[in-house]
């Protein structure tokens, strides 16, 4: 089609242009000759005065006709130009984020696909990425803050990355960067050590006198063979996984071995969806024995599976991969089910004076949706066995998601239901939340417990710990003691009860009867002393009876 030299290339204007503007042009010899025509056929030739008076009629009629094919072609030019506007923005839309005006999802993976297809000899890798303990900023100092970080997290990524690498931010706090023709993998790595430092190295301003310190963790998977755009995704993303259990603020890169693991934790969560509702789920009970006289005051229900092929598993070997797909909530709503059966069935046969307590842990998943408290309540029994559950949640969980997690234990109290903290003594405020926190007691990390009589400082951790807690009313139960040096120290150090391998090892049933083996009660006697307590609990006795005779 004709452009004119006038008109912007491509203009919609330019069909009208086309059309209209050579008639316009022509027209003032048509009307000349139309004229010369008629007066030949009516009244022979036409003098040349109507020959001038019909080609200024002419010209004053095509430079009208001029005048409106401009008109018409601008405010076609205008119309298309809005509509190419709205169709830029809306495929712009469709394809970036508008928070951070990265490409999203969608563009990445389209440009990933198209990056596999013609790589060739050169390489090609995949950076996956998502900022450490994101949620707490959102928690702690309002999405506003959290937005402000994402803003500048995308920024600094861009400027860490080449100029030919796509950015891109998946949702959320997750980010990812496609890196093509890599000279070798290295290059990749490289490029992802510049992202953890471009983020990590400055705190990021998201208020006038306020800054944070914000740090990534980067899965990097290179494209070998595979032509499979999501595949390589996942390899990332499990590199990702990989890099966070790694320590976080770090980088992974993605290998066979991931790659099996992979293959093998995508077998375990089709196998663990089914433990539930095919019955493969197991409570074991520990005892936790009082450090006073030695009685079995309560136990605490750990999880197991007992899977058909791989046998008896422990919670290491799955609950983490639970809590990823979430599959976490409706087995701790079995698990709750099983610990309210088993209260009911304990204090039916032993009386409403039992005082056993079973301990259960709530995942973050379940304090953080609103299933906990409908679950808890679903299955509590009337009577004292109602009020003796004990929910424990560990400290980091409180300290991350303080807010919610608060209200919650308060409603749990509320119900009778009492609130433990697991793990106490790893947070980083630990004893300033302390009078914050709603429970009735803390355990103290294993961590802790297995340097009693080694190091110094973990003793003076304990001590803290259990002065702390008394003060406040707040019981304190020790965990993994294993030794009797160890249990002799927090006996003379005044903590309330301890458990152990060295008292009991969990068990599938638990005869209330016979909660300790009598090895334990003989090493209790000896520890603790009990002798000694008895005879003293015995002379005031003793010395009435004297004194009556």
């Amino acid at each position: 089609m004709l452009r004119w030299p006038w008109s912007v290339r491509h203009r919609a204007g330019d069909d009208v242009r086309t059309r209209v503007v050579p008639w316009a042009v022509a027209s003032p010899l048509v009307v000349v000759g139309v004229v010369a025509l008629l007066h030949r056929l009516v009244g022979g030739p036409p003098s040349l005065q109507t020959l001038l008076a019909a080609l200024c009629g002419g010209i004053v009629s095509a430079l009208l006709l001029l005048l409106l094919a401009v008109q018409s072609a601008e405010r076609v030019d205008e119309e298309g130009r809005e509509r190419q506007e709205r169709l830029d923005a809306a495929l712009r839309q469709a394809l970036h984020d508008p928070l951070t005006d990265l490409g999203n999802r969608q563009l990445f993976t389209d440009r990933l696909q198209h990056a596999l297809a013609r790589r060739g000899s050169r390489g090609c890798a995949v950076l996956y990425l998502d900022l450490d303990g994101f949620k707490s900023v959102n928690d702690t100092h309002g999405h506003a803050a959290g937005d402000a970080v994402l803003i500048e997290v995308a920024q600094r990524l861009r400027a860490a990355v080449r100029p030919e690498d796509t950015v891109a931010r998946f949702g959320g706090d997750e980010f990812a960067v496609l890196c093509e023709d890599l000279s070798d993998d290295l290059t990749a790595s490289r490029i992802a050590e510049r992202v953890v430092s471009s983020i990590a190295d400055r705190p990021v301003t998201v208020g006038p006198d306020r800054a944070l310190g914000i740090t990534p963790s980067v899965g990097i998977a290179l494209a070998r063979d595979e032509g499979d755009a999501s595949k390589l995704l996942r390899r990332a993303d499990a590199a990702l996984y990989r890099a966070k259990e790694g320590g976080k603020a770090r980088s992974e890169l993605f290998d066979e071995r991931m790659q099996a693991q992979a293959v093998d934790a995508s077998q375990t969560e089709v196998d663990l969806a089914l433990a539930v509702e095919q019955g493969q789920l197991r409570l074991h009970y520990q005892p936790i024995v009082d450090l006073t006289d030695g009685h079995v005051q309560g136990v605490e229900a750990l999880l197991r599976w007992q899977h058909p092929r791989r046998g008896l598993l422990h919670p290491g070997d799955f609950v983490p991969l639970a809590e990823r797909t979430g599959l976490i909530v409706p087995i701790g709503q079995w698990v709750l089910r099983e610990a309210w059966r088993t209260l009911s069935e304990w204090y039916a046969r032993e009386g409403d004076d039992c005082g056993f307590t079973v301990s259960v842990n709530v995942s973050p998943r379940q304090l953080a949706g609103g299933q906990l408290l409908d679950a808890v309540s679903a299955e509590q029994p009337p009577g004292a066995a109602g009020d003796a559950l004990l929910v424990e949640v560990s400290e980091e969980l409180l300290v991350a998601d303080a807010n919610a997690g608060f209200s919650t234990l308060h409603a749990l109290r509320m119900m009778g239901v009492r609130v433990g903290i697991d793990d106490f003594g790893r947070g980083v405020s630990s004893l300033s939340h302390l009078q914050t926190m709603p429970v009735d007691h803390v355990k103290v990390d294993r961590h802790f417990i297995a340097g009693l009589g080694q190091r110094r400082q973990d003793e003076a951790v304990v001590a803290g710990i259990i002065g702390m807690a008394r003060s406040m009313g707040v019981g304190v139960i020790a965990e993994g003691v294993e030794t009797p040096e160890q249990l002799g120290a927090l006996r003379r150090m005044g903590c309330d009860a301890a458990q152990g391998f060295l008292l009991a090892h969990p068990g599938p049933v638990l005869d209330l009867d016979r909660a300790l083996p009598e090895a334990t009660t003989g090493m209790l006697h000896e520890v603790l002393d009990l002798a000694r307590v008895d005879r003293a609990a015995q002379e005031p006795v003793l010395a009435r009876d004297s004194a009556g005779n």
